[in-house]
């Protein structure tokens, strides 16, 4: 349990850091918000406003703290979560690629499962 806590503190620090960049000047008709569900360890941010007449409504990315474990569900971001993560301490054992199905994910460097 004492990892979870190390991982969710690391994960959210990764969070906030996307979200300063995210912000930038040529960014402010869109606003991008995490979305936490800290009890359940579910994680998402989403973008959301107006590019002209065109409506913006993404989920950037989706991960889970599952068991001991990393899940990335969904990763849109020009630079790797996974990546982030690694860089800042977890291990590539810890994370979980959700979105490739279980057969592709034994050709990654990360977890299986």
């Amino acid at each position: 349990m004492e990892r979870v806590i190390v991982l969710e503190k690391i994960l959210l620090e990764v969070l906030k850091e996307y979200l300063v960049e995210l912000q930038q000047p040529a960014n402010q008709t869109i606003l991008f918000s995490p979305v936490i569900d800290a009890a359940k360890k579910h994680y998402q941010v989403v973008a959301m406003g107006w590019e002209g007449y065109k409506r913006i409504f993404n989920l950037l990315f989706h991960i889970d703290i599952i068991g001991e474990k990393i899940w990335i569900q969904e990763d849109k971001m020009e630079y790797s979560i996974a990546e982030r993560l690694v860089q800042k301490g977890i291990s590539k054992q810890e994370i979980v690629l959700g979105y490739f199905p279980d057969y592709h994910r034994a050709y990654t460097e990360y977890a299986v499962a």
